[in-house]
């Protein structure tokens, strides 16, 4: 066996911007997830108050008890793609950029944590990719996962709420 040190990998002078890209991107897919979730509960919002005042004043029919229940379903699935998580996952791995993480720890073990992780060009992107893949994991997870439940019930909803109402209109129900 060698006793030889590995030798430290060289990345070319470009390797940064591919990983700053992507963090870039990530960032860019969270706020879009934050903003569509964000309309998406103004419009739910905005359809549940009207129809549940419209029950309030005509009565409630099949097609208005649909139509409030997948509107605050909808509403509900958005609120979770954008509601930040409060405990800390112990299965996720240490992520010194994260601030969930470091805020846990004091500022001069923080301080450095990250010095530590300066020490050499693969340090730097290794800790650097480790925060690009959880953002990836949470907005593949969490945000677009209840963003698109939100959506496809929305549809749903209004998809059943049209039945309804004609089913009604034709004395079906």
């Amino acid at each position: 066996m060698s006793d030889e040190t590995p030798k430290p990998r060289a990345f070319p002078p470009n390797a940064i911007h591919l990983v700053r890209t992507t963090q870039q991107i990530n960032v860019t897919l969270s706020q879009m997830a934050d903003q569509k979730a964000s309309i998406l509960m103004g419009a739910t919002f905005v359809v549940f108050t009207i129809s549940v005042s419209q029950a309030s004043r005509d009565g409630l029919t099949l097609a208005l008890f649909v139509l409030i229940g997948f509107a605050f379903l909808s509403a509900m699935l958005a609120v979770f793609a954008i509601m930040p998580a409060v405990k800390p996952q112990k299965d996720a791995g240490t992520n010194i950029l994260f601030f969930g993480y470091f805020t846990r720890m004091g500022e001069a073990d923080y301080v450095e944590r990250v010095l530590d992780n300066l020490e050499s060009d693969e340090q730097i992107y290794r800790t650097m990719l480790r925060d690009v893949y959880q953002n990836g994991q949470v907005l593949q997870n969490k945000k677009y996962r209840f963003l698109g439940y939100a959506y496809r019930s929305f549809l749903l909803g209004l998809v059943l709420t049209l039945l309804c109402l004609a089913a009604e209109k034709l004395g079906l129900v």
